[in-house]
């Protein structure tokens, strides 16, 4: 027999892992450039080099990237609080006039982040009320000297706070 999971006690235990913040961009099919902010995002393998992120299954944004085929990951630095805080709001997740470039693939980059991916569109799994989209890198570009941010308990940190 199953237990019900309290959705709010769930949330709060889950906000106890700490992760990395990611901007994740698209190119939509009308060409526009768009960005969320997320923070499941992982490794799933090296060969072939992929990656997957959990996107809200009701969030608009969600589609549109799927439906781009393509995508870019900006992980971004201790520094760049604003450009999540930026991606974070509901709406359309339109790209701001100064600190992003295209990549390769059309999909927009955050600038100065630590790590930067381009990705095609490798599979898309529903589980539950989010989407698992699986990416498979074509191009990455690393900036060994940037920290990057974390998030915690609902909060920003940086390396070496106290969580």
């Amino acid at each position: 027999m199953s237990t019900k999971i309290n959705h709010q006690e769930f949330r709060k235990a889950m906000a106890g892992f700490t992760t990395g913040i990611c901007v994740l961009g698209a190119k939509r099919n009308d060409g526009v450039q768009i960005g969320m902010t997320v923070n499941s995002f992982s490794s799933v393998s090296l060969d072939p080099p992929l990656v997957l992120v959990c996107l809200g299954n009701e969030t608009p944004r969600t589609h549109e990237i799927i439906d781009a085929g393509k995508f870019s990951i900006s992980i971004l630095a201790e520094d760049q609080k604003a450009m999540s805080d930026h991606f974070a709001k509901p709406g359309e997740g339109k790209i701001p006039e100064q600190g992003c470039y295209t990549a390769a693939n059309g999909s927009p980059l955050v600038a100065g982040a630590v790590t930067t991916l381009e990705c095609d569109l490798e599979a898309t799994l529903l589980a539950g009320d989010h989407q698992i989209v699986i990416g498979r890198v074509s191009k990455l570009d690393l900036a060994q000297d940037r920290v990057p941010l974390l998030y915690c308990q609902g909060r920003y940190k940086r390396p070496g706070d106290d969580l």
